[in-house]
């Protein structure tokens, strides 16, 4: 095979053939019979993408670890400030008692979710506390 340039291409291994069909169609309805005994159709298998966007879309609701994680590291940063406030308060002599309840609820709250048992302690501790220092105050 040569190619001379764009469109142009010459290849010997094509070879013309001169005998001509009927016009009549008589060849092509024999091909149509011959192609119609076939052993039968091919199951389809339209219902498999679905199945396969159902997957996709399970797996983008289940949440990762980082979201867990970063809600518990959210919570510890606020419960780390809350506990700044009442050492503040201890210091100056006046603690908020809002601040000493939210502080008893998220450690209360917080201690029943967690399964390490050193941490379970501390934020016993610290409800403890809360609930001491409320106490002192009257409430």
């Amino acid at each position: 095979m040569k190619i001379f340039g764009p469109g142009q291409i010459q290849s010997k291994s094509i070879q013309k053939t001169s005998r001509r069909r009927s016009a009549d169609g008589s060849s092509f309805t024999s091909e149509l019979d011959e192609t119609s005994h076939t052993s039968g159709a091919a199951p389809t298998r339209g219902a498999s993408p679905i199945a396969s966007l159902d997957v996709l879309l399970s797996v983008q609701e289940v949440p990762d670890a980082t979201v867990g994680r970063s809600k518990g590291l959210k919570r510890a940063d606020e419960m780390l400030e809350m506990l700044e406030e009442v050492r503040r308060g201890l210091l100056l002599g006046a603690i908020p008692e809002g601040n000493l309840r939210i502080l008893a609820d998220l450690a209360r709250n917080q201690r029943g979710r967690i399964a390490d048992p050193k941490l379970a302690e501390i934020l016993g501790d610290i409800e403890l506390r809360a609930e001491v220092e409320l106490a002192k105050l009257g409430f």
